[in-house]
C-alpha cells in the first residue's frame, strides 16, 4: 500500500505520517508541488530518519542521496528526465492516465501508477470512465513493472481493484480528507488499518 501526501499541509502531518510508518505503511510519495528545496528538506528531516528509505520524491530528486531516499516519481512534466536516470540505483514509479501508455512504458521503471480509476475523493469532479473488463484483460499481460491503482479508492471500493487484477492500491484522500476534518492520529491509524486489512 502507498499513501500519497496531500499536495497543501494538514494538520498534524508529520506526526501522522511517523505513526502510520509506524503501522506498516510500506512506501510514501512526498507530492509537495509547491515545496522549494530548503522546504522539501524540513519536510523530509520531520520524518523519522528510519523510515527515510520507503520515501519517494515527486519534486527536488536531488536529495535521493542526502536522504537515502527510497526513490524517485515521474510525473507527465517530469516523464522525460526519466532516461537521466537509468544508471541511478533506487525504485522508480511513473504516472499514466492511459491504458494505452502501458505498453510504451520503459523496462527501468518498477511501478507505473495508473489514475484515476474511481472518481477522485480529494478533487471533486475528477474522474474517468473506464471500461472495467478493458482495464481486467491488460493487466493479464506480462508487464515488467508493477500497476498500482490510484484515485477514488475507498474502504468500499478496494476489493474491486483486487479483482480488476492490480498489483496494489495507492491511497490519497481516503487519508488525508478525514484528517482535514479534524480526525485524531488514532482515528486516522484506524482507517489505514481497515485499508491495510483488505489488501
Amino acid at each position: 500500500m502507498i499513501l500519497i501526501t496531500n499536495p497543501q499541509s494538514v494538520p498534524h502531518e508529520k506526526e501522522m505520517i511517523n505513526a502510520l510508518f509506524e503501522e506498516g505503511l510500506e512506501t510514501l510519495h512526498v507530492r509537495k508541488p509547491d515545496f522549494d528545496k530548503a522546504q522539501m528538506i524540513e519536510y523530509i528531516s520531520s520524518i523519522d530518519n528510519r523510515f527515510h528509505s520507503r520515501i519517494m520524491l515527486h519534486s527536488h530528486y536531488e536529495l535521493l542521496d542526502s536522504f537515502n531516499l527510497k526513490g524517485l516519481h515521474f510525473t507527465e512534466k517530469t516523464k522525460h528526465l526519466l532516461p537521466n536516470y537509468d544508471m541511478v540505483n533506487c525504485t522508480k514509479s511513473l504516472a499514466v492516465h492511459e491504458l494505452g501508455e502501458l505498453k510504451s512504458v520503459r523496462s527501468k521503471v518498477d511501478y507505473v501508477l495508473l489514475s484515476p480509476l474511481f472518481p477522485s475523493v480529494s478533487k471533486e469532479g475528477y474522474s474517468k470512465q473506464w471500461d472495467f473488463e478493458e482495464i481486467s484483460l491488460e493487466l493479464e499481460r506480462m508487464y515488467s513493472f508493477e500497476i498500482v491503482a490510484l484515485g477514488g479508492i475507498a474502504l468500499d471500493n478496494v476489493q474491486k481493484v483486487k479483482e480488476l487484477g492490480f498489483d496494489d492500491f495507492a491511497l490519497l484522500g481516503s487519508i488525508w480528507e478525514p484528517v482535514k476534518a479534524g480526525c485524531s492520529v488514532n482515528e486516522v491509524i484506524r482507517i489505514f488499518k481497515n485499508f491495510k486489512n483488505e489488501k
